[in-house]
């Protein structure tokens, strides 16, 4: 039998070579799987894993020594694993943490909105609180703009979006897509991957999502006030409550790379006129205000470390407002000084 080419057994390491890594990067997840939605046992669960660890080895060793055909027990043995993946499903039933315990929902009729269980706790701590949930009307009509806050606690490139709907008599409603975490669960940006938690979005005063946040020193929240108009305001706004709607009858997981705070923006203004173009920075959530800055829907009248600077002292505001006894419409008011208009 002729001996293969050189270029043959090249491109045969190199498939090779692929492949191990698809099977690695495979055995990861699965590993991943198993830690957040494996037995509860202790013992099943390391057995598992260890099982799914010297599966994976033998089939990259048979893939070396015999080819691809090593490699179907671990391919059979990973679509069984989908199939069990699949049949993990997401609930409203379960017992949630307060800051979570209620479902948003609206309805409208003509220019005036309704909405349902927005959160205006009074927080002491991070973990407690004098709990209001409150119905609350709006006028569309008066609607004049949004603002997007972002929460940083681990760096840079990853925060939190809160959008801040701004109304003509001082009123702001704040939205924000969230994980609904169940009691005592806490929270994981790794476990979000793998259907750790629900998503929710919840509608809160002000008071409630910037006091919370006052209580945590490892926390900073930039304001950004953006230019978009009355019209496209009302249809983020308008999106983000019907998905609110649309989760009390179908719930969804929340993923912390495909179905987060931002990418939910990025998702959501697809259906508007003028949707945002896709970019890293959808994924890279932190840089947000500069993915829009670039797009022009911030005050480029300014530079963006300079929007970044003067919108840095939410908090401090926010704390200062709380101590001052600020509430509604005047602690909002208290946020934005300083923190110059989006056109």
């Amino acid at each position: 039998m002729a001996r293969p080419s050189l270029t043959w057994r090249i491109l045969r390491t190199i498939g090779r070579a692929f492949l191990t890594l698809i099977v690695l990067l495979s055995a990861v997840w699965v590993l991943g799987a198993l830690t957040y939605q494996g037995p509860v046992s202790v013992v099943l669960y390391y057995v598992l894993v260890a099982a799914w660890g010297v599966l994976a080895l033998w089939a990259i060793v048979q893939l070396w020594r015999r080819g691809v055909r090593g490699l179907a027990l671990y391919v059979a043995a990973f679509v069984g694993v989908q199939i069990w993946w699949a049949t993990i499903l997401p609930s409203n039933d379960r017992i949630w943490t307060p800051e979570m315990a209620q479902d948003l929902t609206y309805e409208r009729q003509g220019d005036t909105i309704t909405v349902h269980n927005v959160r205006n706790f009074d927080w002491a701590t991070l973990t407690g609180a004098v709990e209001r949930w409150e119905t609350r009307t709006y006028d569309l009509k008066t609607l004049t703009g949004v603002d997007i806050g972002l929460l940083y606690w681990m760096g840079p490139a990853i925060a939190h979006s809160y959008f801040e709907f701004n109304f003509a008599d001082g009123q702001v409603l704040s939205l924000s897509v969230d994980i609904r975490k169940e009691k005592g669960e806490p929270h994981s940006s790794i476990a979000g991957i793998f259907k750790a938690y629900e998503l929710a979005v919840t509608a809160g005063d002000e008071h409630d999502f910037m006091g919370w946040r006052v209580n945590d020193p490892n926390q900073t929240v930039t304001l950004f006030r953006t230019n978009a108009t009355r019209e496209e305001a009302q249809l983020l706004l308008l999106a983000l409550l019907d998905k609110a709607n649309a989760l009390t009858v179908t719930p969804e997981f929340y993923h912390t790379i495909t179905e987060n705070c931002t990418t939910m923006l990025w998702s959501l203004t697809q259906a508007m006129e003028a949707p945002l173009p896709l970019d890293y920075r959808i994924l890279l959530s932190g840089y947000l205000a500069d993915y829009l800055y670039d797009l022009g829907r911030l005050n480029t009248q300014y530079s963006l470390d300079e929007l970044r600077r003067l919108g840095s002292g939410t908090l401090p505001k926010a704390k200062a407002a709380l101590a001052a006894g600020l509430t509604g419409p005047a602690f909002s008011t208290a946020l934005r000084e300083g923190v110059p208009a989006g056109r």
